[in-house]
C-alpha cells in the first residue's frame, strides 16, 4: 500500500476508534433511566457490543480491495453485526435508533465488501461506510448526553 494511502487509512481508523473510547467512559457514568437502565445494559454486554462495532468500522474504513483478507474481515464484521442485533435493545429510543442505523449501514458496506471485493476501490466503499460512522458518532453523542443527565 502506498504510504499516502496508508496514512489516510490510519487517520480514518483513528476517527472510528475515538468515539469507542469516549463511549466506554460515558456508559460507565450513565444514570438510571427507569426499569432497564443504561448501566445494566452496558454491564450485560452492551458496552462490549458497541466496542466491537466501533472496531469493525475501522475494518470497513481500511478494507483493501486488493487484499485477500478483506473478504474474511468483512465476513467477521457481518458476524459481529448479527451478534449485536441479537443483544437486547438499548434502553433509550434515540440511542437505539442510531444503533440500528449504524448496524444497517455497516451491514450494507460489509455485504458489498464480501461479494464484490475485486470491484471495489478500497474494500468497502467509503460512500457506504461514512453514513455508518456518522450514525455511530450520533450514538456516542447520545450516550454522552445521557451520562451527563441531558434527556
Amino acid at each position: 500500500m502506498p504510504l499516502q494511502q496508508h496514512q489516510r487509512s490510519l487517520r480514518r481508523g483513528a476517527f472510528a476508534l475515538l468515539p469507542a473510547v469516549l463511549l466506554a467512559t460515558a456508559l460507565a457514568a450513565c444514570s438510571s433511566d427507569g426499569g432497564d437502565t443504561m448501566p445494566s445494559w452496558s454491564k450485560d454486554g452492551g458496552q462490549e457490543q458497541i466496542r466491537v462495532i466501533g472496531e469493525d468500522l475501522t475494518v470497513l474504513l481500511n478494507a483493501d480491495a486488493t487484499s485477500a483478507d478483506s473478504t474474511e474481515h468483512c465476513q467477521q464484521v457481518l458476524d459481529d453485526i448479527k451478534r449485536a442485533r441479537d443483544h437486547r435493545a438499548i434502553p433509550d429510543a434515540t440511542a437505539q435508533t442510531y444503533w440500528q442505523q449504524a448496524l444497517d449501514q455497516m451491514e450494507t458496506a460489509a455485504t458489498h465488501c464480501t461479494r464484490n471485493t475485486g470491484a471495489l476501490t478500497g474494500g468497502a466503499k467509503l460512500s457506504e461506510v461514512i453514513p455508518a460512522q456518522e450514525s455511530y458518532h450520533l450514538l456516542v453523542g447520545r450516550i454522552s448526553d445521557l451520562a451527563a443527565g441531558t434527556p
